[in-house]
């Protein structure tokens, strides 16, 4: 991770690709899915206590938040993760802070309440659910040896930061024609690797995902 920034900092700085804020931990579910998220991409920290528009807002019990952590990243994370907590008072608020280093085990699945194994990763402000195809190995052959381009390697990269990607923003990105970059991405929609998000000229697609 990068230099060690001050909860006050990254407060000031607000969500984005590796922070997120929480007022509470009110699931150990919904909590393993972004701590697993920030292993799965780049790392993160995790303030709870906090509100999403960074006001100072304290735990009331912060061996339950604690509890609930350490049930997520032992429990519901495979494989099981390492994180590190601090506490803080910031004006008389109690504040836990959580870091998580990307991993160099990924990809983590988090376990939902009908047992189901995700696997999820940042997108700006958020923790997202991807496909397994995805995930080397576990496709067929070509859509494996797909997944292997370069081309569709630069575009996975491109998706992870910005949600959606059109034909023309795809063709200057792999520098090709508009009308090969249409065509590459409806294959990739067809392999269910896309979403086609936006029907309507100019078409828009996403990586897809479902709950």
């Amino acid at each position: 991770m990068p230099e060690r920034k001050s909860t006050i900092e990254i407060i000031k700085q607000g969500e984005g690709l590796t922070i997120e804020f929480k007022r509470i931990i009110d699931s150990p579910y919904k909590i393993a899915k972004t701590i697993s998220s920030f292993a799965n991409t780049s790392g993160g920290v995790l303030l709870v206590g906090i509100g999403n528009d960074g006001a100072l807002l304290g735990v009331s019990s912060e061996l339950n938040e604690l509890q609930k952590l350490e049930r997520a990243a032992g429990k519901l994370v495979e494989t099981p993760l390492h994180i590190r907590f601090s506490t803080e008072s910031l004006d008389g608020k109690k504040i836990l802070r959580v870091e998580i280093d990307e991993s160099p085990d990924k990809p983590h699945y988090a376990l939902n309440e009908k047992n189901q194994r995700i696997i999820y990763i940042r997108i700006k402000d958020k923790s997202v659910p991807i496909p397994k195809l995805l995930i080397q190995g576990e496709g067929d052959a070509d859509t494996e040896k797909l997944l292997a381009t370069r081309h569709v390697k630069s575009l996975i990269s491109y998706l992870k930061s910005t949600d959606t990607v059109t034909a023309r923003a795809f063709s200057r990105i792999i520098n090709t024609s508009e009308k090969r970059a249409e065509r590459m991405l409806n294959d990739l929609a067809a392999k269910q690797i896309l979403l086609k998000v936006n029907k309507a000229k100019p078409e828009t697609f996403s990586l897809k995902w479902s709950e």
